[in-house]
């Protein structure tokens, strides 16, 4: 048995919101690779595809057999050092408590201007909670 002490622990920062971006990893790996400063061309130059294929793989019709398969995606993020797909990854299965609960603070900070907006236009003193 080996034990490991409290120092070597690895520490992981998820990217708050990616998940509420992108419903699926395949559509996170699709922006990461559209968002690459150096074009769709020389992401797939790097992971050995044409564009068309590149494109086919991440965004495909309901009647292509085309996948984006895990190598693929590997290959994307090598390629973009983007590791936002990573972070969709662990996002989805390890949420920590201290992790929800940053994201629903961010949440909250994000709607509070929206909440405040429609209070006062429904006449409601936010403070009171009067009209």
């Amino acid at each position: 048995m080996r034990m490991i002490a409290a120092s070597n622990q690895l520490t992981l920062e998820l990217q708050t919101g990616v998940r509420q971006r992108f419903t699926s990893l395949r559509e996170c790996l699709h922006w990461t690779v559209l968002n690459d400063p150096r074009g769709i061309k020389a992401v797939a130059a790097d992971c050995d595809l044409s564009v068309s294929e590149l494109s086919r793989r991440l965004h495909p019709s309901d009647d292509d057999p085309r996948s984006c398969d895990v190598n693929l995606m590997v290959a994307v993020m090598r390629s973009t050092r983007d590791l936002a797909p990573l972070h969709w990854l662990m996002s989805e299965f390890l949420q920590d408590d201290e992790t929800k609960r940053r994201s629903a603070v961010d949440q909250l900070l994000t709607l509070m201007p929206q909440l405040a907006s429609l209070l006062a236009e429904a006449g409601v003193s936010a403070k009171a909670g009067k009209r």
